[in-house]
């Protein structure tokens, strides 16, 4: 028993420092991505130069000797516990996201995430629309800020929208492989072909959901900063508005892996045949740091959609899309058409 609390503490420390590394190094990556894109030099000469790689950096130090501002007519309390959640569900979402394909040991298996339970997906699922609560309580809380409101209701609206179409994507996976165990999902793909040449409108569905779900570009509505000035962290600053992209990121790490997982075979690959782990840690990475790349690539090239096109493409197109391929999956399998 001492032995499974103390692994549990070593991964939890492990995880923290991990993905808190990530957060610095995305910052460092997207600007430096963004300005390939748009033809900027990007973050080059901080501190001794280095291409940049001390700006993650300066910017944390700058935000820790920011002057921290809370309005006057704010909600405190609420104020200052909004972007607490911000950070603190995406990153509890990523403690049941695999790092890596189980280590067998002996007779057993040692699993690369924190978290291992059956119902994966949904201690997922939940933990990622609970983040929701923190852009709705920095808008409330923000002392009657309409820009903040504003980008607070758009953004629980959107949340409420696109995860519902989401969980509908990620249901045609889970019929397959019959369980809600990410390494069942993976385990069922090791032997047939990955699941997108078998759900190529769910993977479609899927890819536009984790763009709005992130809310990253075109899908940025709920800051939009030519309407909203920021949006829902208008009146934020210092650590506190740091919070906010610091959950954005990860949130994107999570769906990325979402992503490989349920759709591109997880850590399967040419030349992997379950040994040895470390090539199919190396497959599972590729795949997820290409959809993290994509991200930032989205993030450079679309223009925002308006907001009532956002919404209908999701009630009117995506969501009985969706409806129709998992009816359509249903029967498939209940027929026993060549699917697996």
């Amino acid at each position: 028993m001492a032995m499974h609390v103390l692994t549990g503490v070593i991964k939890f420390i492990v995880a923290f420092a991990v993905l808190g590394i990530y957060a610095l190094v995305m910052l460092w990556f997207e600007r430096k991505a963004l300005g390939f894109f748009q033809i900027r030099i990007g973050p080059k000469l901080v501190s001794s130069g280095l291409e940049g790689l001390l700006q993650p950096v300066a910017d944390m130090l700058k935000s820790l000797w920011k002057e921290d501002i809370v309005p006057h007519r704010a909600d405190k309390l609420v104020f200052w516990v909004a972007p607490v959640i911000g950070g603190m569900f995406p990153f509890a979402a990523a403690l049941a996201m695999p790092f890596g394909p189980p280590i067998k040991i002996g007779g057993s298996y040692f699993y690369l995430s924190i978290v291992h339970v059956n119902v994966g997906i949904l201690y997922i699922l939940a933990a990622l629309g609970l983040t929701s609560y923190s852009i709705l309580s920095a808008g409330i809380a923000a002392g009657g800020n309409k820009y903040s409101l504003i980008g607070a209701q758009r953004e629980v609206a959107q949340m409420v929208s696109y995860e519902v179409v989401m969980a509908l994507a990620l249901l045609n996976p889970i019929l397959m492989a019959r369980s809600l165990d990410l390494y069942e999902i993976v385990a069922a793909q090791s032997h047939h072909l990955w699941f997108v040449f078998y759900q190529p409108v769910a993977f479609v569905v899927f890819l536009i959901c984790m763009f709005a779900t992130a809310a990253i570009v075109p899908f940025d509505l709920p800051e939009a900063e030519q309407e909203l000035v920021a949006g829902y962290n208008t009146e934020y600053s210092a650590m506190k508005m740091a919070m906010f992209p610091f959950g954005q990121f990860i949130t994107v790490l999570v769906m990325s892996s979402l992503m490989v997982i349920f759709f591109l075979g997880g850590w399967t690959g040419p030349y992997w045949d379950g040994h040895p782990w470390i090539l199919g840690f190396i497959w599972y990475w590729v795949k997820v740091l290409f959809f993290v790349f994509l991200f930032i690539w989205s993030w450079g090239t679309f223009p925002r959609y308006r907001y009532d096109q956002l919404m209908n493409m999701c009630w009117k197109i995506l969501l009985p899309i969706s409806v129709l391929n998992v009816l359509w999956t249903g029967f498939a399998l209940i027929v026993h058409l060549p699917m697996i």
